[in-house]
């Protein structure tokens, strides 16, 4: 099986395939810019079309040529270690700043920070691209240079948001300082800003580092408005939302949501909000049906959370890292060493272990859409065949995988049409149904799967 490769960068984002990572637009800027459409979603517009298609070189879900496998091959001589969903990589920790105040402000262990931090003090950087919110914003997000560890703050924590850097790499390029940047972002991104840097010597000179956080899919703006709008708080009236608070609790899981407004703070438990299961998909990209890069095999590192019995019991956090450069690797050893954070060192199958559901989803589960898109006549971006006869295909389990694919794309329209009437009722009775067949249908799987955890705890 493989994808259609048919597809150029106009196709894309008039397909709705567009993840608006900016990386078009700082690449062209008078023939792309990124706007937000009225479903929440950030993606490219395209002003002028010439007879060739640059930009599709740059374009994280067109180019398979430069892919994760290409920029992941890079790391085969530091590494200790290759598997064929993971790549190569050099090793797995879990561990956590020792200091109480940054872990507790942190969404998990807060190692991502802890390792910015690092690279400041050893002046080994001048900068990191990192997402902060956007002011005034209403809750939005946008890509910064911080200049110093105090620059830092903002960026802590996960932002389920949709984002684009094509401001900040605008802002780079137009510069003539000499930089030393780190970039952090989610996998799509980190391998945009390699395929950017690939092309644009002046920026890959500069962008000496990259970090990925762990994504199982990213979230349009709809989805900080919906918790808003639960949490008692009109998406006109948001200012912002913090979506992760801890609090003591049995589990790290049950962290909280926190939502600012002119009324002051609303604060909820994210299990005891409505529809928070992640394998919906709530208010999902469709670009990000057809990514299947769960451990950011383009990136130098990444963090993400240890959902595992192990750890998870602890509510303050603990982080999942795999590293694959070694330079950054022993950052954080040294810092264990010190005492600075806990580094506790880990196998592979932790990986598996806290990101499951993610690998299934987005392996086998690309190979159930692709299927549903051949079937439909459908464009999808193009995947090598390499990197597709890796996933086993299960197609007993196409329908869970496709009607996640309905809802998500379906919650986009319905929600739109709940702020138009302003009540969020509407959005509940538009998804009801579906979401109601989509749990019964994958009843008997959720058991199957909740036995085979029961006897993994019983291993661990």
């Amino acid at each position: 099986m493989n994808s259609t490769p048919k597809l150029g960068i106009t196709e894309l984002i008039s397909e709705g395939l567009c993840i608006g990572c900016g990386n078009c637009a700082a690449y062209e800027p008078k023939r792309f810019s990124i706007v937000e459409t009225a479903q929440g979603l950030l993606q490219a517009e395209e002003h002028q079309q010439p007879p060739y298609d640059d930009s599709a070189d740059v374009c994280p879900f067109l180019n398979d040529t430069h892919n994760e496998d290409y920029f992941n091959n890079h790391y085969e001589a530091d590494s200790n270690h290759f598997d064929p969903e993971i790549g190569f990589f050099r090793n797995v920790f879990a561990g956590y700043v020792t200091s109480e105040k940054s872990r507790l402000e942190s969404s998990s262990g807060g190692l991502a920070t802890y390792l910015l931090e690092q690279l400041f003090k050893r002046k080994l950087i001048t900068g990191a691209i990192v997402v902060h919110p956007a002011p005034g914003k209403n809750g939005r997000l946008e890509y910064r240079i911080a200049r110093n560890p105090l620059d830092l703050e903002g960026s802590r924590k996960s932002k389920y948001h949709m984002v684009s850097h094509d401001s900040v790499i605008s802002e780079i390029l137009a510069s003539h300082e000499d930089e030393r940047l780190i970039y952090v972002g989610i996998p799509c991104g980190v391998k945009a800003i390699k395929l950017l840097c690939k092309r644009i010597p002046h920026l890959n000179d500069r962008i000496i580092y990259t970090a990925a956080i762990f994504c199982g899919h990213q979230k349009s703006h709809a989805f900080t408005e919906f918790v808003g709008w639960q949490m008692g708080v009109h998406p006109t009236k948001l200012d912002s939302l913090d979506y992760r608070v801890k609090r003591p609790t049995s589990d790290a899981s049950r962290y909280f949501y926190r939502a600012i407004s002119a009324d002051g703070a609303h604060e909820q438990r994210v299990d005891r909000l409505k529809w928070m299961d992640w394998g919906l998909g709530l208010f999902k990209p469709k670009a990000c049906d057809f990514c299947d890069d769960v451990t950011g095999e383009a990136a130098d590192i990444i963090f993400g959370d240890a959902w595992h019995r192990k750890y998870a019991r602890d509510y303050r956090g603990t982080n999942l890292v795999i590293t694959r450069s070694a330079e950054l690797e022993r950052i954080l050893i040294d810092g264990s060493d010190s005492g600075e954070i806990t580094l506790s060192s880990e196998e592979k199958s932790l990986i598996y272990a806290t990101q499951g559901g993610n690998f299934r989803h987005r392996h086998e589960g690309l190979l159930s859409r692709i299927r549903l898109y051949e079937s439909k006549n459908l464009v999808t971006p193009p995947k090598s065949t390499a990197r597709l006869s890796r996933y086993t295909s299960k197609t007993n389990r196409d329908n869970t995988y496709t009607n996640r694919h309905y809802i998500s794309q379906k919650s986009h329209a319905a929600f739109l049409l709940a702020k138009k009437s302003g009540n969020l009722d509407v959005f509940y009775n538009e998804m009801q149904g579906s979401i109601s067949e989509y749990y019964r249908e994958t009843r008997t799987v959720i058991s199957a799967i909740k036995a085979t955890i029961r006897k993994l705890l019983r291993i661990f």
